[in-house]
This record gives C-alpha cells, sequence and structure tokens, in this order.
C-alpha cells in the first residue's frame, strides 16, 4: 500500500493537544479512516515550526511511534524530564503512557507519526 505525497490530507490543528501554536498534519490516514484490519489507527507527517508543541497527553488504549525526520525538539517520556531529540531519534509511548514533544529549534521539527491498537 503506497500513500502517494500529493494525495495525503492537510489539516492544520491550533494547540496540539492543548500545545503552544500550530501542527501541521499531512494524514495517509487518520482515526477512524484506517485501512479495514489494519492495527494502525494513524498515520501521518506531521511538523511543528519553533515554539509550537504537541502538548503532554496520554494513550489509554493505544501506542504512539515518532520518528524524527528533521529539527530539534525535547521529548517528556511518560512524566520524565524531557529529552532532546534530532534527526534520525525515534519514540514509543506505550499503551498506558503519556508523552508530549515541543520545537525547540530555530527550524520546523519534521517527523512520521503512527498511532496503533492491538486488534
Amino acid at each position: 500500500m503506497i500513500f502517494r505525497s500529493g494525495e495525503l490530507e492537510k489539516v492544520i490543528v491550533d494547540k496540539p493537544r492543548g500545545g503552544p501554536g500550530q501542527m501541521e498534519c499531512l494524514f495517509a490516514f487518520q482515526m477512524g479512516k484506517a485501512p479495514e484490519g489494519s492495527a494502525y489507527q494513524v498515520l501521518a507527517s506531521q511538523t511543528l515550526e519553533p515554539g509550537s508543541g504537541l502538548g503532554y497527553h496520554q494513550h489509554p488504549d493505544n501506542e504512539e511511534l515518532y520518528v524524527i525526520i528533521s529539527g530539534h525538539g525535547t521529548f517528556i517520556d511518560n512524566g520524565n524530564v524531557e529529552k532532546p531529540v534530532g534527526p534520525g531519534d525515534m519514540t514509543l509511548t506505550l499503551r498506558g503512557e503519556s508523552h508530549g514533544l515541543t520545537n525547540t529549534g530555530s527550524e520546523p521539527l519534521r517527523f512520521l507519526a503512527a498511532i496503533a491498537k492491538k486488534q
């Protein structure tokens, strides 16, 4: 299955999960629109501009993976101290855990986000 860049659904989210600023999302699919039979609920390329952030939030019944493509930020991992992230880093938030992400750099922070749930 291929999701072509020119066919992704673009959505601008104000104050994502209560965080500052905006986030641009390019969705292959979002909640409720996943391919039938897939464990994935969301697949998106996301961008946070400098100073913007995804607010700290919990994943009570699914888990989320981030792959940092470019830019720099801080990741809050399950209530622990903020940890720096940059290109090539990956984060995993398991079911029941919480996380947040903020762009602390001077360029856009681009990352792939995938949310999955056991079937």
